[in-house]
């Protein structure tokens, strides 16, 4: 359980990173991309034995490093354009309701317990994901920027999962060596666009870009590490809803004390039924 605990702070510090880029002028593109170039190289000098790029290019889970790696940064990419067209609650709530897929990979493919009070917690946790993100404004969305938070629920699926699964079908991996790959592969992907909108002249970047990304990235190294060791002792149909209604309850109440941002009824509802999905999950 201090996994959990220790991966929901440094996530915690990297959402506040995230409400204070626009403050700052903070360039999402150059930042992120750095971010991932950072944690890399946390990962590559935190080892204690040295490795070469040719004992990883022959390591049987470098193909997954890979996938999980583009399914990193082209969610995130995509988490940044939905909220742009489809608005922030929907895209929240798209990403966390993606624990329906952590949990039908953890009963269908790993055959992890289940019993209806664990189901429960999890049904409960998908309606306070709702209710936590409800904005009084009724969003008018355009039919044709649907598919992005549909993308958004794929793609934050299919992160958890691959962590998962990596650690189930390649158990003796070496699991500094594997998010190094991941955030290396990511970090690759968003150079080639980050090359490509410079070239473009349509960005430009600046130093406090890249100190926000340096920081960004040992955050999200230590946010990574921790997620994907509990991953590896704890069921993923216990560890991720239990992890997202807590980032959930954690979100609101950093946002209401630090931030001002005021909660409605359905906002406040939506946080204490977080907390009994917490107590229900970990109950069952």
């Amino acid at each position: 359980m201090h996994y959990l605990i220790l991966s929901l702070f440094f996530s915690t510090g990297i959402f506040l990173s995230f409400k204070y880029f626009p403050r700052f002028g903070i360039n999402i593109l150059p930042s992120i991309t750095i971010n991932y170039l950072t944690a890399a190289t946390f990962g590559y000098t935190s080892r204690f034995q040295t490795f070469s790029v040719v004992s990883v290019i022959h390591e049987p889970w470098l193909f997954m490093a890979v996938i999980t790696g583009m399914a990193f940064i082209l969610t995130f990419f995509t988490f940044a354009l939905s909220t742009q067209r489809v608005g922030v609650a929907m895209t929240v709530v798209s990403g966390k309701m993606s624990i329906i897929i952590s949990a039908t990979v953890g009963f269908l493919l790993l055959a992890e317990p289940y019993n209806f009070t664990k189901i429960a917690g999890i049904v409960v946790a998908i309606v306070a994901f709702y209710f936590s993100n409800k904005s009084k404004e009724d969003l008018q969305i355009e039919k044709k920027y649907l598919y992005l938070p549909v993308l958004i629920f794929l793609g934050t699926g299919a992160n958890d999962s691959l962590m998962k699964l990596s650690g189930v079908y390649f158990a003796n991996r070496d699991e500094i060596l594997f998010l190094t790959a991941t955030f290396f592969a990511a970090f690759v992907i968003g150079f080639v666009i980050l090359i490509y909108k410079i070239y473009d002249k349509t960005l430009e970047i600046k130093y406090k870009d890249i100190f926000a990304g340096v920081l960004l990235g040992i955050l999200n190294w230590f946010s990574t590490l921790f997620f994907i060791k509990g991953l590896f002792v704890l069921p993923i149909s216990f560890f991720v809803p239990i992890f997202n209604a807590a980032l959930v309850f954690i979100a609101a109440v950093t946002g209401y004390f630090f931030f001002g941002e005021k909660l409605s009824v359905l906002n406040r509802v939506g946080i204490a039924l977080a907390l009994i999905a917490i107590a229900v999950i970990a109950l069952s």
